[in-house]
């Protein structure tokens, strides 16, 4: 009897139910039905425009109609045919370079690309002139170089020269950086005739001649057997200090063609190693 009862409540219970979402939804679309639903409606006397062109503007955007057009060209700046890939940067890589110059406090401003219609494989795509290398400190001569050399003598002069000059009796303040050969059209010297191109004639290499101090006093490199003293230990110190920052550092000891100067440059070389002589 309760079993009856029971079974006979659920029937009716049942009955009254709304029927469920699955009887009482639409039926799905087809999918030809729905094909080119998003789309939007054609143009008057005219067919769709191709899958190829872009949307129109999205309503309420600021970027002109025209621009969805057409492709913008990216910029790309002209280079001088003149120029040497090698001595080719990028644009990021140029921009970054300049900004760590300003940082390290370097005067500097760009100038036009050196070139030499004689010889192609020579000049700067991108190069700098350099007026003062740390703040105070002059830099003498003709300085016309690659940003990345500008950074490594920037560097070199800030973390190496002032500190070394420091310890000079009367810790003198170093004024100037006195230079010899920067930018050079030629092949390295003492190679003969097919020498192979200088480091020079890429803006890559500076010559170092002497250094100025605010006591008055002028210190020219020099073969240590001219000298002695703290003098000597101060050329030696940012002689050998000199290739943290530089691939190439030649110097008194190496030739007598470096007797005189240092020169520094920054040659790539094969497994980043480094002449330091």
């Amino acid at each position: 009897m309760r079993q009856g009862t029971g079974a006979a409540l659920l029937l009716a219970l049942a009955l009254s139910l709304p029927a469920t979402a699955q009887e009482t939804a639409p039926p799905l679309p087809s999918p030809a039905a729905t094909a080119g639903a998003d789309r939007p409606a054609p143009r008057p006397g005219g067919d769709d425009p191709p899958d190829s062109q872009a949307a129109p503007a999205p309503a309420g955007s600021l970027i002109p109609p025209d621009a969805y057009a057409e492709p913008v060209e990216p910029f790309r700046k002209v280079l001088s045919p003149l120029v040497p890939r090698v001595a080719r940067e990028s644009d990021f890589d140029h921009a970054a370079c300049l900004y760590g110059l300003t940082l390290l406090g370097v005067d500097h401003v760009e100038v036009a690309p050196v070139v030499d219609p004689d010889d192609r494989q020579c000049g700067i795509s991108r190069p700098v002139e350099i007026r003062a290398i740390q703040p105070g400190v002059v830099l003498e001569g003709d300085a016309v170089m690659r940003c990345e050399t500008a950074r490594a003598l920037a560097l070199w002069t800030r973390e190496m020269v002032i500190p070394a000059a420091q310890r000079m009796p009367g810790s003198p303040r170093l004024t100037s950086v006195a230079t010899g050969t920067s930018y050079f059209c030629r092949g390295v010297v003492g190679d003969g005739p097919e020498a192979r191109l200088s480091e020079h004639a890429l803006g890559n290499a500076l010559d170092i001649a002497g250094f100025g101090f605010g006591n008055g006093v002028r210190l020219d490199i020099a073969p240590a057997a001219d000298r002695g003293g703290l003098d000597t230990a101060f050329q030696n110190t940012v002689q050998s200090g000199a290739c943290l920052y530089f691939t190439t550092v030649l110097g008194p000891g190496s030739n007598a063609a470096h007797d005189d100067h240092l020169h520094l440059d920054i040659k790539p070389r094969e497994g980043g190693l480094r002449l330091c002589q």
